[in-house]
């Protein structure tokens, strides 16, 4: 298998992987830990608490999509600069995956993360609704635009895989 070929891969894997966990915090995670006063009536736990459950969990799913910005910029800037053929619109999406990224994980989870620990009516406000609201788009359009990159990206893979098969016949 070619060098280029298996960064490919494990490029496309490491955007899969992030795709799916934030399907799994965001779709799985926050409604059960959201709902877990009606699952468990005698667990006797707060809006607040489960927040404060959730932030936790997004504090450490913060590192991993850090990780991710990070190898994204290195992989997308690297494979346009040594590329003949540059592909703007790979370069856009994932420029905006990775400000997403980094909008979510410094500012929006910081701001509730600060407003958390001002205590439980901090979090009880309408601007407080309007910051975690913001910061839920900020998540599902990531998860649209990292789904948009992977798709782009294995499109762009299996056409350059079948073109090298064809000079290989």
């Amino acid at each position: 298998m070619k060098k280029s070929l298996f960064i490919s891969i494990a490029y496309l894997l490491i955007i899969g992987v992030g795709i799916g966990a934030i399907m799994a915090t965001g779709a799985i995670s926050a409604p059960v830990i959201f709902n877990s006063d009606s699952i468990i009536p005698e667990l006797g736990i707060t809006k607040f608490d489960m927040g404060q459950i959730m932030s936790a969990i997004f504090s450490r799913l913060n590192i991993f999509l850090n990780i991710i910005a990070i190898i994204i910029l290195v992989y997308e800037l690297l494979n346009f600069n040594l590329n003949n053929k540059k592909d703007y619109f790979a370069l856009f999406i994932n420029a905006i995956n990775v400000i997403l990224i980094f909008l979510f994980t410094f500012y929006y989870t910081g701001a509730i993360l600060a407003a958390q620990a001002q205590g439980a009516a901090a979090t009880a406000t309408p601007e407080f609704d309007s910051l975690h609201h913001q910061s839920e788009l900020v998540f599902k359009t990531l998860l649209i635009m990292l789904s948009v990159s992977f798709v782009w990206n294995a499109i762009k893979l299996y056409q350059s895989n079948k073109t090298s098969t064809k000079k290989s016949k």
